[in-house]
């Protein structure tokens, strides 16, 4: 061990400053970076429940201590977080383990016994049950936030006229930009009156956050009025989408516009008709048939008999014997029949189309027997009438469209590269190029030439001018010779002279 450090050592004291300097960066440098990776490469926290009542916190965290997940509190107690790789998985778990229970208790709380207690304790207990579990069941609603449900339960009394029916009431806070469609609130209504005994959805008020009764029989017209606009957009957004879909199969996604307008008529009718037929070449239902016969047989002492009869009397039949034996016939027959009837009862329903308005824009510049084509395929697609009134315009124009469908691909999207990471490599090539300008800064060294080349380049003997030198040049050319002879005479001495020189450069 000594011998390694007095090695460090010896080789710290070969180096120059400048090369003392940019190891010390060098090292500092990958010190620092070493430290910010170990901090920044701490597990990053998310939020895994917020908002969370102090027993639902409660709950919460003494679950995560059982399961050994680190965690952090914030939003002062009412948001858990845990790591970033462990927020899913953990969530489940919990919800698995019916933590946390949304501020509410539910059928769990019968899993205890209490010692002592009363048939109106049980049924308070019970009450509080059925609320917990109506909230948790109206929070699942894609639209709905939070709610909270309160119902009453009237005293159960042996007097039926006594007996107060029971009633409920229904507070939700809707997430933003979410509104409830009368479907909506007519099923949480329906939902319940359903889960409570002698409970009608009449007898269920539904309230939002800002203190609007969403299912008030004051606006039953009003609720109606907007039942039928709704239904008018269903059915028509319900065609232009089958307008599209078809056409988009052919001219390719985006490349078509569907609008349609549809009058609806929301009269309900009923209308009874009753019809008779006669009887015809007697044939019909029989309803009655009576018949009546009548003879007689005696003695008479003359002709004749009164005028008429025979003529007066159908079905008469008069023999005259003489004097003697008289008899006589009759008989009637008298068949009732039914008359035929139809009765028809009509009734419309609310809603039955009364004209249709179809426009349709195509990408392109098509053809008139093209534009033909369309028009007619959708007509039969969408049961056009025109002879009820129905319309359809189809047009064609070129406009701009996003490019999607066969033959495009999304951009795949880079890898994100952790921050630490990112950190840690900016620090590293800023302290590489502190390095570099440190060490390019530093004075070259000097190179160890022979003395002889040395003089050559300081006192080179040059080509004299053939001409008459100047004092100048007269003075330049004794310097050179002095330099000349004292380097010869003393060579070690004006070596470390030049080296000086050119360490000063």
């Amino acid at each position: 061990m000594n011998n390694i450090v007095e090695t460090i050592k010896q080789t710290w004291g070969r180096l120059s400053r400048p090369m003392q300097i940019g190891v010390g960066v060098f090292v500092l440098g990958v010190f620092l970076s070493l430290v910010l990776l170990a901090l920044l490469g701490r597990p990053q926290y998310q939020v895994l429940f917020s908002g969370l009542s102090p027993d639902d916190a409660g709950a919460v965290v003494a679950a995560l201590q059982e399961r050994g997940v680190p965690y952090q509190l914030a939003e002062g107690g009412t948001a858990v977080l845990v790591p970033e790789d462990q927020v899913f998985e953990t969530r489940i778990a919990l919800a698995t383990s019916g933590v946390p229970t949304g501020g509410v208790v539910g059928f769990e709380i019968f899993n205890t016994t209490r010692l002592g207690e009363t048939e109106a304790d049980r049924q308070l207990r019970y009450q509080w049950a059925l609320q917990g579990e109506l909230t948790r069941t109206i929070r699942q609603i894609g639209e709905i936030a939070d709610a909270r449900v309160h119902i009453v339960l009237p005293r159960r009394s042996l007097f039926v006229q006594e007996s107060q029916p029971a009633s409920a009431s229904v507070l939700l806070q809707l997430k933003p930009g979410r509104q409830l469609t009368r479907d909506q609130v007519r099923a949480i209504a329906n939902l319940v009156a359903s889960s409570v005994e002698g409970l009608t959805p009449d007898n269920v008020t539904i309230v939002d956050a800002k203190g609007t009764v969403l299912n008030s029989p004051d606006f039953g017209e009003l609720g109606r009025v907007a039942d039928r606009f709704e239904m008018k957009w269903r059915y028509e957004q319900q065609l232009e989408n089958s307008i599209v879909a078809m056409l988009e199969r052919i001219f390719g996604f985006g490349n078509v516009i569907s609008r349609v307008n549809a009058v609806l008529d929301f009269s309900q009718m009923e209308q009874y008709s009753e019809t008779y037929s006669p009887v015809q070449r007697g044939e019909g239902l029989v309803r009655s048939v009576q018949t009546f016969e009548e003879s007689y047989r005696g003695e008479t002492t003359g002709a004749g008999g009164v005028p008429g009869v025979d003529s007066n009397i159908p079905g008469y039949v008069f023999t005259d014997l003489g004097e003697g034996t008289t008899e006589w016939e009759r008989s009637e027959a008298l068949t009732n029949y039914e008359l035929n009837r139809t009765e028809t009862w009509l009734t419309t329903l609310p809603g039955e189309v009364k004209s249709l308005a179809v426009s349709v824009w195509i990408n392109g510049d098509l053809e008139p027997n093209q534009l033909a084509a369309v028009e007619e395929s959708v007509i039969r697609a969408t049961g056009l009438d025109l002879s009820r009134g129905d319309s359809i315009y189809v047009a064609s124009v070129p406009f701009e469209v996003m490019p999607f469908g066969d033959g495009f691909e999304l951009p795949e999207s880079p890898r994100a590269i952790p921050v630490p990471y990112l950190v840690a490599g900016g620090l590293g090539l800023v302290l590489l190029l502190v390095l570099i300008w440190v060490l390019t800064r530093r004075k070259e060294p000097v190179a160890e030439v022979p003395l002889a080349a040395a003089l050559d380049v300081v006192v080179g003997e040059e080509e004299l001018p053939e001409r008459e030198l100047t004092p100048e040049e007269q003075e330049r050319l004794h310097i050179r010779k002095r330099i000349q002879k004292l380097a010869q005479e003393k060579p070690e001495e004006v070596a470390m002279i030049m080296r000086s020189w050119l360490v000063e450069d």
